[in-house]
């Protein structure tokens, strides 16, 4: 972009001035600094700043820690290199180069609702924030800002931080028009009742109000954001979809939707992406969504009118970023697709006031309906929470979707419904549906537990499992049994479900 082009991007002149290398900038961050920068899901990271910031810390001050704070997750390519510089981390990530830093006991990590995170920010839970580094689109002439493809906890960053870096990205269009920014009331005010009762209903501003004097600089980028890869299993995800699909059209069934289909949130991923290519081929019309993620798999949704009504959600996080292709889909979804902060996409109040539908993926599940988002083994960290919890808990319908088994690097293949589960992240109280690639499970119904953990196991779980399954149930739930009889016969169970893991053939996968 040439000089008078950024110009234009830049529409404040005592913000023009502040125009600097992003190099200059990052020898300013000090040892123990605390960060919060935008960025959700890849999109609208500060790529040019934090490349600068890793490259200065390697260099000139490796003994340097920071805590960073961001909306969700950044790409691999952008903390990877600043995970060795990061002392505290939160409240999401899923980058290999910080879990191993989490797991090696060298970076602190807080794992938090994102609807929580982001007004804890605003109350001033997790300290001051000493500089907020935000992707912006355009400076308008009185300071204010355009995000850029997300908006995450950008306003609450801008918002409290001493002093602030805007980062101009000329690589990508100009997305004025596109955001709808409300800050969360902080107390003693009550704040007023959010006033949404469509996904396209707008409250707030298209623009994130600044006063000049608090910026310290102002740095160009000409990156896109990084893609966001898919590496699926076509054969399996679609059949996990089609599920998906089934249950939801028992549920119109049931339920009276004919005329009407409630908002769904689709979660991050391979599944979720074959869900929502499913939808193109359902019965259901005029869909909208109430989520934290516009992903690939809405864009064709977004070329059907008959299918896509409008959509709510916190980023744009796209497989092919390119320039001109961003340009295009935000043409087309303009008045249609509003980007919110993550305390209003993912705000538990609205989540129940729409009636959405919540499609979220476990790493597993137990056969009493928990399911865990997180960990395994219960102690190694594998990514954040993120914002499944603050929609399977309020949702009007939340759909746990998983394979019924994962291969892992040391060739045992294991089930991903148990009896048990070594960590929980969502109790039996917050799922009403479990879905395998076997089948659907339904808990809409008042049931035992015992009756539903066997509905579990024989429509979910694969049918080598099975068997194991079975037998783990009575020893479960045996009323009979002490305590300590208990848990010597699952430790017994523990084993040969550990055998029969490294015996999986490859034919049953």
């Amino acid at each position: 972009m040439t000089t008078s082009e950024l110009s234009e991007r830049i529409q404040c002149e005592a913000l023009r001035r502040k125009l600097m290398p992003a190099e200059a900038v990052v020898r300013d961050v000090r040892d123990g600094a605390v960060l919060a920068v935008s960025g959700f899901t890849k999109a609208g990271e500060p790529k040019t700043t934090l490349t600068a910031l890793a490259g200065h810390l390697a260099a000139a001050a490796p003994d340097t820690r920071i805590t960073l704070y961001s909306g969700a997750s950044l790409s691999e390519e952008i903390e990877g290199p600043l995970a060795p510089f990061i002392a505290r981390r939160g409240p999401y990530m899923a980058s290999r180069a910080s879990r191993q830093q989490i797991l090696a006991g060298k970076m602190e990590y807080d794992d938090m609702h994102l609807s929580h995170f982001a007004r804890g920010l605003m109350y001033g839970f997790h300290g001051e924030v000493d500089l907020a580094v935000v992707e912006v689109t355009r400076i308008r002439p009185d300071g204010s800002v355009i995000l850029s493809s997300s908006v995450g906890v950008s306003a609450e960053a801008l918002a409290r931080a001493r002093s602030i870096v805007l980062e101009v990205n000329t690589a990508i269009p100009d997305l004025t028009g596109l955001h709808d920014i409300v800050l969360p009331p902080t107390p003693p005010n009550s704040g007023w009742p959010v006033p949404i009762t469509g996904v396209r209903d707008r409250v707030g501003l298209p623009f994130v109000p600044l006063d000049p004097a608090r910026v310290a600089a102002v740095v160009e980028s000409r990156r896109p954001d990084y893609s966001v890869a898919f590496a699926a299993d076509a054969a399996l995800c679609g059949r996990i979809a089609e599920h998906v699909i089934a249950f939801l059209v028992e549920c119109r069934d049931r339920f009276g939707w004919q005329h009407w289909v409630p908002p769904l949130q689709s979660g991050v991923g391979n599944i979720a992406n074959a869900v929502l290519a499913g939808l193109r081929r359902s019965p259901f019309r005029r869909l909208h969504f109430w989520t934290e993620v516009f992903q690939e798999g809405m864009v064709e949704l977004l070329a059907d009118r008959d299918r896509f009504a409008g959509a709510s959600a916190a980023a744009l996080s796209l497989a092919d970023t390119s320039p001109d292709r961003l340009a295009r889909i935000v043409e087309q979804a303009r008045g249609d697709l509003v980007l919110r902060p993550m305390w209003m996409s993912n705000n538990p109040e609205i989540v129940a006031r729409l009636h959405v539908v919540a499609m979220n993926t476990p790493l597993e599940v137990d056969f009493h309906g928990r399911a865990n988002s997180t960990h395994i083994d219960g102690n190694r960290i594998v990514n954040g929470l993120g914002g499944s919890g603050d929609f399977f808990r309020n949702a009007y319908l939340s759909v746990a979707h998983t394979p019924s088994v994962r291969r892992l690097r040391d060739g045992r293949t294991v089930s991903c419904v148990l009896p048990l589960l070594a960590h929980v992240d969502h109790t039996e109280h917050d799922i009403k549906c479990i879905v395998t690639e076997q089948g659907y499970a339904p808990n809409l119904a008042i049931r035992s537990p015992r009756a539903r953990a066997r509905e579990i196991i024989e429509r979910c779980a694969h049918p080598y499992f099975r068997p194991l399954l079975r037998d783990a149930v009575d020893l479960v739930d045996d009323e009979h049994a002490s305590r300590a009889e208990r848990q010597a016969r699952l430790e017994a169970w523990w084993g040969h479900y550990d055998a029969a893991c490294r015996e999986f053939p490859a034919t049953a996968a």
